[in-house]
């Protein structure tokens, strides 16, 4: 790509000096990528959630070996059970008055059908219910943060395979608490259906609160363990059509460190960027839906009610 991630850190992301971030997902793969980076920029707080906490004292670990003064907290979050998610929000809010970034990376991609333990889909529920219920419980410290400091942001994950989204529909919002064991494609036409989720709630994230940046990305593909524990069948369907555009691992969270340092006035919040930075010319008739996109918006607060 012409550059490495020292470059990327310099030219893209200023000191975070007193700033708070949370990522989910940040004890591996991505999330535990973008945490490491971004510690080397010296936020005040940084915490990452995720169910290992083995694997969170690893990455704690080195994050201190590689001389960070950054104060790094594992926060337990399972994300198929909203009362985990619940509770990592009220533990954070809590201790915190401050939210400077959000991210919202955890994420299964092409999983067996099965559903989540409040009765999901479970790639809709872990990536989008589950982060759903997260972002509406912080939106309110988000909102104050960028009132008081000029700047609070919300970065989301979503992925280019929205392009496989069921046809007809985008989501199919009748049979999410089923394990919709059908599609010819099955588990990615799933994996489609829960990344449009996240592009659709991240661009009325950012319609409903202007005040909060919300900055949607596709991290572009890498050999990440989503795609290392996939099957062959599976790892053939993401490879094919990639070829040649294979991100090393280490590059792999470089478009969501991105996201947390460019200045807000070099985006448009709800928008999408592809690697690095730059506008997504990707959409889908889908992903610009308003209706499709009030409709999401409209069945998930119904689905949170009980858990706010």
């Amino acid at each position: 790509m012409g550059y490495n991630v020292d470059f990327v850190l310099e030219r893209d992301v200023p000191e975070l000096t007193g700033k708070v971030v949370l990522i989910t997902g940040g004890t591996g793969g991505l999330g535990a990528g973008a945490a490491l980076l971004l510690a080397k920029r010296n936020p005040a707080k940084l915490y990452i959630t995720g169910r290992n906490e083995a694997a969170a004292q690893k990455i704690i670990k080195q994050i201190h070996d590689d001389g960070s003064e950054t104060e790094v907290t594992f926060l337990p979050c399972d994300q198929t059970s909203l009362a985990s998610v619940k509770q990592a929000a009220d533990t954070f809010l809590a201790r915190e008055s401050r939210l400077d970034v959000l991210m919202a990376n955890a994420g299964v991609m092409a999983v067996p059908p099965g559903l989540t333990k409040d009765g999901y889909e479970v790639q809709f529920g872990v990536n989008h219910v589950a982060h759903a219920l997260l972002i509406r419980k912080l939106l309110p410290v988000l909102d104050k943060t960028a009132t008081t400091y000029g700047d609070a942001r919300i970065v989301t994950l979503t992925s280019l395979a929205f392009i496989l989204a069921p046809r007809g529909h985008g989501i199919v919002f009748d049979e999410l608490r089923t394990p919709q064991n059908y599609w010819f494609l099955g588990g990615f036409q799933r994996y489609a259906q829960s990344k449009l989720a996240n592009l659709l709630y991240g661009r009325e994230l950012a319609r409903r609160y202007p005040n909060v940046t919300t900055i949607v990305i596709h991290p572009g593909e890498s050999n990440t363990s989503l795609v290392g524990n996939l099957s062959w069948y599976h790892k053939i369907v993401v490879f094919l059509p990639n070829i040649g555009r294979f991100l090393p691992v280490e590059q792999g969270c470089w478009n969501q460190v991105w996201a947390v340092g460019v200045p807000k006035d070099k985006v448009i919040s709800g928008e999408m960027y592809e690697p690095i930075g730059a506008p997504t010319k990707g959409y889908t008739q889908y992903c610009l839906d308003e209706k499709l996109a009030a409709r999401l918006w409209d069945w998930t607060e119904e689905e949170l009610k009980a858990w706010l």
